[in-house]
């Protein structure tokens, strides 16, 4: 990570669906559907240790799937796994709604997800550096994982 933090994509999940996607495109596409989480609610946030493995977190979401017609919401698990650096920044009186999305971001090869988090003029952070400055809740690691929750 370091100083060199300047390079970044903004994942964009508007490419299409294969019938083979890759693991990062269904995060991307579930990110898509249901339109970053934005308007929705964060039910849990938790890390926890997998044996062998490094940390992992694992946030809930509740938000409205927008490919369907309706009004339907549904529960979304992302997990990122090899966490480097986690921060969640909350009060106590603090409500759950989501504002502004979530953010799932690239930084020089570590992902970032990143919830309710609003960065200078056009709402994107330019680096790491930028989301540890200003971002109250985020999660940085080495992959994602999303999936809906039918229960």
């Amino acid at each position: 990570m370091g100083q060199n933090s300047s390079r970044h994509e903004t994942v964009n999940a508007n490419r299409g669906v294969s019938l083979k996607m890759s693991s990062m495109e269904r995060v991307e596409q579930i990110f898509e559907k249901f339109h970053r989480f934005d308007d929705g609610l964060i039910l849990s946030f938790e890390y926890f240790y997998i044996p062998n493995e490094k940390l992992a977190a694992q946030m809930i979401f509740y938000a409205r799937d927008h490919s369907l017609d309706g009004n339907v919401w549904r529960k979304v698990r992302v997990v990122v796994r090899d966490v480097e650096e986690l921060c969640m920044k909350v009060r106590g009186d603090q409500f759950n709604s989501i504002c502004s999305g979530v953010k799932l971001l690239r930084f020089d090869g570590v992902w970032c997800v990143d919830i309710d988090g609003v960065y200078g003029v056009d709402g994107e952070p330019r680096s790491l550096d930028e989301v540890r400055e200003d971002g109250e809740c985020y999660v940085i690691g080495g992959w994602v994982e999303a999936y809906e929750v039918f229960e």
